[in-house]
């Protein structure tokens, strides 16, 4: 998957998507915090693990957009 994200990283790069750019690297960033945190422990980041990260981060934006439609606050969603 990390495979996956740095080749879209890098096409998103040369396209000039700056928003795509931004969420990957976002993406690239957890992940590696969360890898760092596994290595603490004495343990290794699973695929499931990098997926249930995403699940979260996700939902941590779809609630995030709720909050701010409801407030009026289209500009932040």
């Amino acid at each position: 998957m990390r495979e996956k994200i740095a080749a879209d990283l890098k096409t998103a790069m040369k396209a000039g998507e700056r928003a795509k750019v931004d969420a990957l690297r976002l993406i690239n960033a957890a992940l590696k915090d969360k890898d760092i945190e596994a290595r603490g422990a004495g343990k290794t980041l699973s695929g499931d693990d990098e997926l249930a990260l995403l699940q979260k981060m996700i939902k941590s934006r779809q609630e995030s957009l709720e909050i701010y439609e409801k407030a009026g606050r289209e500009d932040l969603a």
